[in-house]
């Protein structure tokens, strides 16, 4: 299932910087490599790799703390279930955080210094065990509890005063209350909840269907259902362009990204990338698109403004793994 199911927390924060090019070329971009338990670290001014650090095993979802200049990375193997803790500064690992059994995702909320991180998948005669979150206290590096949300957590959001969890081992959208961290309304969904996305205005989250090939739309203040959009075959990840009111949805059997148009929630194109897309993160401020291509271990870029791939970075084959995909997580900053 880790495999076939296995996805990608995707981290895209945007900094400022003064002027076009020196904003471009101030931030990097980071790639999980889980085949071989790397991140690739890349500069975008020349699609070129420029380090590569080590972290534990598995990397899959990552987080960044724009205001301490730290990256968090998800290690889901099952023996190894921590987060590494990256200096961005010197691109080393300062600390490894002990999590709950197979995590996939983690998030940030900025106003507490608190991460929470999915504890996505443990299997035992079936069934997976693995349904909390885990709560990071991002000064200390210790988990300070945990929430139960149901069973396979997979990805998460953090909307005003709620946070969002797809759980993919019980087919559900669960809301978490913010203030108390109580789940408080379950939402069933028709097939495997993967990827989550939040509209430019807030006001709509966006749940991937990975078996139904869709995307559900939910009101974020009440958790109703609001529509369903076909988008191909086995939709991953969801990144947003909040400047041009825009969602770039992996499908990572179609070898495609759909491009979804926010405001009406209609499929406005669909972009050729490389074999088995998976992890996703947007610049808005750059007019960029990063898309993972498992398979062929590569990082498609894609102009959002004409929505046309502009480069293509090849990554380095997993040599720690017998499993021949490599990446899977993308994060810039």
């Amino acid at each position: 299932m880790k495999k076939s199911l296995l996805a990608i927390l995707v981290c895209a924060v945007v900094v400022s910087a003064l002027y076009g090019i020196d904003a471009y070329a101030a931030k990097k971009i980071y790639v999980a490599n889980s085949g071989n338990n790397t991140v690739s670290v890349i500069d975008p001014s020349k699609n070129e790799i420029i380090n590569t650090f080590r972290v534990g095993t598995w990397p899959a979802g990552m987080a960044c703390d724009t205001a301490n200049n730290k990256l968090y990375v998800v290690n889901s193997s099952e023996a190894d279930s921590t987060v590494s803790v990256i200096d961005l500064k010197s691109n080393s690992e300062t600390a490894r955080i002990k999590v709950g059994i197979g995590p996939m995702a983690m998030i940030i909320d900025s106003n507490t210094g608190i991460g929470y991180v999915a504890d996505t998948e443990h299997l035992v005669d079936g069934k997976n065990l693995s349904h909390t979150v885990s709560m990071i206290d991002l000064k200390t590096n210790k988990v300070t509890g945990k929430i139960d949300v149901g069973a396979g957590p997979f990805d998460i959001r953090i909307v005003n005063d709620k946070m969002f969890t797809s759980n993919s081992g019980e087919w559900q959208l669960a809301a978490i209350s913010m203030k108390d961290h109580k789940v408080i309304q379950k939402v069933k969904v028709i097939d495997t909840p993967l990827g989550l996305a939040v509209s430019p205005d807030k006001k709509k989250i966006y749940l991937a269907i990975h078996g139904k090939g869709s995307v559900t739309v939910f009101d974020t203040n009440t958790v109703k259902e609001l529509s369903t959009v076909k988008v191909g075959k086995s939709a991953w990840y969801i990144g947003v362009d909040n400047a041009k009111n825009k969602a770039y949805v992996t499908k990572r059997e179609e070898n495609a990204v759909a491009v979804l148009d926010t405001k009406s929630d209609k499929v406005i194109g669909n972009i050729e990338v490389g074999k088995g897309p998976i992890g996703v993160a947007v610049d808005s401020e750059a007019g960029r698109v990063y898309v993972v291509n498992h398979e062929d271990v590569s990082l498609s870029i894609i102009d959002t403004a004409t929505d046309k791939i502009v480069g293509t970075v090849k990554l380095t084959p997993a040599t720690d793994s017998t499993y021949s995909g490599s990446p899977w997580g993308v994060a810039v900053y």
